[in-house]
């Protein structure tokens, strides 16, 4: 298979991968208000007070962090399909950085808090099929290396 058509198969799981990103930034704008509520009936109204802001804070912060990750790395597949090499490092960070997500959630968190919550579970599992995705397209594709 030539280098053309792999580079555009890249660019399309970028693309992808880009696109899932998004939507994840999109549940997590959307998921921030019922969470609160979830919160506010489980929690000692101390506890809620306390605890509200910081976890819908960083459920916008993550949507709001998202967002550029996800144009960035659309934005690199268009280089990449091209051939640029600028292209080629930005999707490579962008898509360790999406790698790493999924792992310092489990590392953080532990397995036994994600037995209990299938939605959690299918967003780390998205999050992680995208990195996954990614990195491996971009290293299929990669250019080639110049002989010094």
């Amino acid at each position: 298979m030539g280098i053309d058509r792999r580079r555009r198969i890249a660019s399309r799981l970028l693309t992808a991968g880009g696109s899932l990103l998004g939507a994840a930034a999109v549940f997590h704008v959307f998921a921030a208000p019922h969470l609160s509520q979830m919160l506010g009936r489980i929690l000692e109204p101390k506890a809620y007070a306390f605890l509200e802001p910081v976890v819908s804070f960083t459920f916008l912060l993550n949507a709001v962090l998202l967002l550029p990750l996800s144009f960035s790395t659309v934005f690199s597949a268009t280089g990449i399909r091209r051939g640029e090499p600028w292209a080629w490092w930005i999707g490579l960070v962008n898509a360790l950085t999406v790698l790493a997500l999924p792992c310092l959630l489990v590392w953080s968190m532990g397995l036994e808090y994600l037995r209990g919550t299938p939605l959690f579970v299918a967003g780390v599992a998205s999050i992680a099929v995208a990195g996954l995705l990614m990195i491996l397209s971009l290293l299929w594709a990669a250019p080639p290396r110049s002989r010094s």
